[in-house]
């Protein structure tokens, strides 16, 4: 198998969802699964953030009047368009969207099964000015067909940029799985980092972000001293269960990214 990655780069004023994210690149949005038919698409994106821009967010996607998921479609109405928000907490949430191709024009992932076939494994990441797919694809003379029609079907403002065809990187990941951690814990530590509490010098002290987020501090403390738990715990046991010549040297031990 081999991977195909490659990377849409938005003008600012193109796009209504993307111009959110070029103006906040602290916001990201990271695709769960993905499927597409040659009539719709379905997705769960993870999306993470501030508060105030994930609530912008989310009142944007109830107002979307312009296809966003779709290439060559800048500006033009969205044929029909569907989302429920699946879970939520002060930093994130999981998106369902549904939305159908429109004629002549369509979506990355409708191109990408058309020419990869039944079996499609996608990812794709939203973050600043970028849009970035990653396919796992068995037949490199695919590849060339995919780039040409997203190429073609871009409308001015986009721009597409390969990035590598390699062996897959992305979706061998042997690092953290935060889908352990308890959401209420996951968004104290994302707040933490966010306001810079582990900076040097600490930006921000537990108290002073308990209050930016609202909740207690006595409860802030409890969420992240039993992250760090858990990370700690994590980082120990992917270190102690990786192969003596992955780490010759216990101080350069690292973790990945």
């Amino acid at each position: 198998m081999r991977e195909f990655v490659f990377t849409i780069e938005y003008e600012e004023g193109v796009d209504e969802v993307m111009d959110l994210f070029i103006e906040n690149p602290e916001l990201r949005a990271r695709t769960m699964a993905v499927h597409a038919t040659s009539e719709s698409i379905w997705r769960l994106a993870h999306v993470t953030g501030p508060k105030e821009v994930l609530a912008t967010f989310e009142d944007l996607l109830g107002r979307i009047t312009n296809c966003n998921e779709t290439i060559g479609m800048c500006g033009s109405p969205v044929v029909e368009w569907d989302y429920e928000i699946l879970s939520s907490t002060p930093n994130s949430r999981i998106v369902y969207t549904c939305q159908q191709e429109g004629d002549g024009v369509h979506s990355i992932p409708h191109v990408a099964a058309k020419h990869i076939g039944d079996g499609l494994l996608m990812q794709a990441e939203r973050r600043g000015n970028q849009y970035q797919w990653r396919l796992l694809i068995d037949d490199e003379d695919t590849v060339g067909a995919i780039y040409d029609e997203v190429d073609a079907g871009l409308c001015d403002g986009l721009s597409i940029t390969v990035e590598r065809l390699s062996d897959p990187e992305c979706w061998t990941d042997t690092g953290f799985h935060d889908d352990d951690l308890p959401p209420e814990q996951q968004a104290a530590l994302e707040a933490a980092v966010e306001y810079g509490y582990y900076e040097t010098p600490r930006r921000n002290s537990l108290q002073s972000i308990a209050d930016t987020i609202d909740v207690p501090t006595s409860t802030l403390q409890y969420r992240i001293t039993r992250a760090e738990a858990w990370l700690a715990t994590e980082f120990v046991s992917n270190s102690l269960s990786a192969r003596p010549d992955d780490h010759p040297d216990a101080e350069d031990v690292q973790l990945e990214a």
